[in-house]
C-alpha cells in the first residue's frame, strides 16, 4: 500500500466564473472524467464519484489575514497550527521559530521513526543548492522537512536517471538553465511519479507553479498550469492500483482560482482523493493540520 501526495501550491475553491477562474477555462479531461464532469467551486464543494472524492479543507486555521505558504505548509507537513503558534500567517519561507518545530515534527521524520519509507520526489538544479546553502538562503518547508529526516535532496542527475522529477515535471524549465534533459509530457511525468511512489510508503511531489500562476494574474499561464497538472494526473491514473494505493492532492491556500486579485485568498482548498480507501482521509481531514496525522495513521495501520 502506497500513499502518493501531490502538494500543489495556491489552489483553492473559486467561483464558477471563467473570467477569473481558470478551472472553468482550462481543458481538464482527466479531472472532469474522474468526477463525472464536475469541477470544484465555492458552490460545489463536495464531489463524490465512483472513483474519487473532493472535500473542502480549511486553510485559515482560525487566524485573521490571508493564509501564506510558510505557515500553511508547516501546518500540512507537521500537523501543528503554525499561524496560531506565531500569531499570524507568514510566508513564503518558514518563520524562524517554526524551524525547530518543522525539523522535529514533520511527516518524513515521524514515519522514519516508525521504520517507514518516505520520499520527496522533486529534484533540483545546482543553483537551488547554491541558494539554500548560502548565508542568506532559506530552505522551504517541504525540503527542510525531508532534509531533517537525514535524506538528501534529489539532483538533476537523479532526474536524468528517472528516479526524481523536475519541479515543472517536464524538464523544460531545467533545460533553460543549460541542462540537456529529455522533455517529458505531463502524462509521462505522471507515470514516472507513480512508478517511483510505489516503492515507498509515502511519496510527495511539490508543484509550486500553480501559486506562481495565480500571482501572475495571467489566464493563459494559469490555464497552462492546470492543463499540465491534469495531464500529470492522467499519467498517474494510467496504471493506478485503486485497491492498494491512495493518491491525494492538497494545497496550502487559495490563489489561482481567483485571478481578479494578485494576493492569496481565504477560500478553502480542495482535498482530492483517489483510491478505494479514500474515505479514511476524507473523514479525517477538514483543516490543514489534519493531513499529517491522517497520513501517519494510515501508513502505520
Amino acid at each position: 500500500m502506497a500513499v502518493l501526495m501531490i502538494f500543489w501550491d495556491g489552489v483553492g475553491y473559486g467561483k464558477e466564473d471563467p473570467s477569473v477562474n481558470p478551472f472553468f477555462v482550462a481543458k481538464l479531461p482527466t479531472l472532469r472524467t474522474l468526477f463525472d464532469g464536475s469541477l470544484p467551486s465555492l458552490h460545489n464543494r463536495k464531489i463524490f464519484s465512483s472513483a474519487a472524492s473532493i472535500t473542502p479543507v480549511n486553510s485559515t486555521l482560525g487566524v485573521p489575514g490571508l493564509p501564506q505558504s510558510g505557515t500553511g505548509q508547516t501546518a500540512i507537513f507537521t500537523g501543528v497550527n503554525a499561524p496560531k503558534k506565531i500569531g499570524k500567517h507568514f510566508g513564503p519561507h518558514p518563520y524562524s521559530t517554526l524551524v525547530p518545530v518543522i525539523k522535529e515534527k514533520n511527516i518524513f521524520v515521524r514515519l522514519q521513526r516508525r521504520q517507514k519509507n518516505a520520499f520527496f520526489a522533486n529534484g533540483f538544479p545546482k543553483r537551488y543548492f547554491d541558494y539554500i546553502n548560502s548565508p542568506r538562503g532559506k530552505t522551504p518547508v517541504v525540503a527542510l522537512s525531508y532534509l531533517s529526516s537525514g535524506r538528501k535532496l534529489n539532483t538533476v542527475d537523479d532526474i536524468a536517471a528517472g528516479s526524481a522529477l523536475s519541479a515543472d515535471c517536464t524538464n523544460e524549465g531545467l533545460n533553460t538553465f543549460g541542462y540537456h534533459l529529455p522533455v517529458l509530457s505531463p502524462f509521462e511525468a505522471g507515470k514516472r511519479f507513480y512508478e517511483i511512489g510505489r516503492s515507498y510508503d509515502f511519496t510527495v511531489f511539490e508543484y509550486f507553479f500553480s501559486d506562481k500562476a495565480g500571482h501572475s494574474r495571467s489566464m493563459k499561464t494559469a490555464v497552462d498550469v492546470l492543463e499540465r497538472i491534469d495531464g500529470f494526473l492522467g499519467g498517474i491514473l494510467h496504471s493506478f492500483d485503486d485497491e492498494h494505493d491512495i493518491l491525494l492532492f492538497i494545497s496550502d491556500h487559495g490563489n489561482i482560482e481567483d485571478l481578479s486579485t494578485k494576493s492569496h485568498t481565504r477560500n478553502p482548498v480542495p482535498l482530492i482523493l483517489v483510491g478505494s480507501q479514500r474515505r479514511f482521509f476524507s473523514e479525517r481531514i477538514s483543516k490543514l493540520t489534519d493531513v499529517t496525522p491522517a497520513v501517519e495513521s494510515f501508513v502505520l495501520r
